[in-house]
């Protein structure tokens, strides 16, 4: 599949807040409009402030991401309920080819997507947002009846300009509405010291939302601040906690083995509660083998999903 990219697009510093963002947007465009604007010109600028602006989008690293994508065979994941992706788009290849993939393998009209609060924003654990997201490939709207539900009974905290500015959740969307436009999305942003019992109380809250057409995709990244030898034996250590759904022991790793204990340990608490206990490992690998020095620090990634 080949595709015209728009031009692209620059990420907002991530200081501002969302409130400042739209209102310079809205003063830029009235600088533009008629002195008498018509109704259709206001009302392009109040749809404008009611959505999440495009932030996290490159057009050449998602044309370069899906050309290494759909150099790859097609592998269905029959029966996924969870997968697990990066965010870092140096590994966006496998971010692409696993939304392809999903895509290909149910008719998924709801994605819960779940991601670190890197730098705990927010007035909560759990951050959510009930607006429709701007993207090269359309608008993609929010599972508001599910927000609602979620923010309703004290699960999560609805703060739209968190989530603007996190890239976990906002540099995902995108990939979201090329391979699945027609999902509405349900995103959510973890802090990074969820407890235990916090990530149980999500994990019982998402998987009655859990049904055919929905998945839930975890867009996390692996191994920080370690060599590629190193990272790999983390990603090893990783990988048995995935494989036996031990959230303990994941939401008692640290940056050295993921950037978010708490979304894998929700997944894993949500798999359970589903009785889809079977992880499928899909790659692991790290940016020494995308190019990066094997000495310096490196990133992993590992994708995968439970069905």
């Amino acid at each position: 599949m080949r595709l015209a990219l728009p031009a692209r697009a620059v990420p907002i510093a991530a200081g501002w807040p969302l409130g400042a963002a739209a209102l310079a947007l809205i003063a830029f465009t009235l600088l533009f409009l008629p002195s008498t604007p018509d109704e259709a010109s206001l009302a392009s600028v109040v749809i404008a402030r009611q959505a999440h602006p495009l932030t996290f989008f490159d057009d050449q690293a998602f044309a370069h991401a899906l050309s290494r994508a759909e150099a790859t065979d097609p592998s269905p994941m029959p029966g996924a309920r969870a997968v697990i992706v990066p965010h870092h788009w140096l590994a966006g290849h496998l971010i692409l080819a696993s939304l392809r993939d999903l895509a290909a393998s149910g008719d998924y009209r709801r994605i819960i997507l779940i991601g670190p609060n890197h730098i705990n924003a927010g007035g909560a654990a759990v951050i959510t947002s009930d607006l429709p997201w701007q993207t090269p490939f359309g608008l993609i709207e929010p599972d508001g009846e599910a927000i609602r539900r979620l923010t309703s009974n004290g699960i999560a905290l609805s703060e739209p300009s968190v989530l603007t500015y996190e890239h976990a959740v906002a540099g995902i969307v995108p990939a979201i509405a090329y391979f699945l436009p027609q999902a509405r999305v349900v995103p959510l942003v973890l802090r990074s010291d969820l407890t235990s019992t916090e990530v149980k109380a999500l994990a019982a809250a998402l998987a009655p939302l859990l049904d055919d057409e929905t998945a839930l995709v975890a867009a996390v990244d692996f191994s920080h601040y370690l060599s590629a030898q190193e990272a790999r034996q983390r990603d090893r250590e990783t990988l048995e906690a995935l494989q036996s759904l031990d959230s303990s022991r994941i939401l008692a790793f640290s940056n050295e083995h993921v950037d978010s204990p708490a979304s894998i340990a929700a997944v894993m608490e949500t798999m359970r509660l589903l009785g889809a206990t079977e992880f499928e490992l899909r790659e692991n690998i790290n940016s020494s083998d995308l190019g990066s020095p094997a000495l310096a620090p490196v990133t992993s990634y590992i994708t995968g999903y439970y069905r």
